[in-house]
């Protein structure tokens, strides 16, 4: 029979009970702990990175900042001055277009004097890329045109001068709606005259100033 001086006291219930439970309260929140890193690092896999959505402005050809796609075509006589670099304000003036939709026409008229004859200039923008390619193949005839600048402009050709404007080559380009015709005695001044005064616009360039321009 043990002695009742040497027998432990026995503990109270309280902490009976936690010492009977004393695992599972150490376990639960070490489960609850993986648990909540398993779920955020499952949710950080399963993130998108963020998408920029924005697309950068550029320069359009009056100055304006826009998206590449808002930029419009070259209007008046400042937008024809922008597509041909050549137009010289003291050489050429404004004139009346004649014909069809003539009020949407603007049209440069500009003489000069080349090899010491005369060349006259006429530039050109219509209401649209298929108004002025349909406005050349009829002042030339409905002659087909041959291509120019990979593609990107139309050239049409008449018969050789008799020493009057008649020697005449159009070029429009094939997607805006700028056209420029050079007029000349003889059609080898007339080519020469094409090459030497009349400077055109990259297609590309045409809506979007490049970025040394912008």
């Amino acid at each position: 029979m043990s002695d009742p001086a040497t027998e432990a006291p026995e503990r109270p219930w309280p902490v009976r009970v936690l010492l009977r439970w004393r695992a599972v309260l150490v376990l639960v929140p070490l489960l609850a702990g993986l648990l909540i890193a398993a779920a955020v690092g499952a949710n950080m896999l399963r993130a998108e990175p963020e998408r920029d959505d924005t697309v950068p402005d550029v320069t359009c050809w009056d100055g304006a900042q826009r998206p590449a796609a808002e930029c419009t075509e070259p209007t008046g006589v400042a937008g024809l001055r922008w597509v041909f670099p050549s137009v010289d304000p003291d050489e050429c003036r404004q004139v009346q277009a004649r014909g069809k939709n003539a009020a949407s026409v603007v049209q440069l008229v500009c003489r000069t004097t080349f090899a010491a004859q005369t060349v006259r200039i006429t530039y050109t923008r219509r209401p649209s890329a298929g108004a002025s390619k349909a406005a050349l193949r009829k002042s030339f005839g409905n002659a087909e045109p041959s291509t120019a600048a990979g593609g990107d402009r139309l050239s049409y050709r008449a018969r050789d001068g008799d020493g009057l404007l008649t020697a005449r080559v159009g070029v429009t380009y094939a997607d805006h709606p700028f056209s420029v015709i050079v007029e000349a005695p003889d059609s080898g001044l007339r080519d020469r005259a094409l090459r030497s005064l009349v400077r055109f616009r990259p297609a590309d360039q045409v809506r979007v100033r490049p970025e040394t321009e912008a």
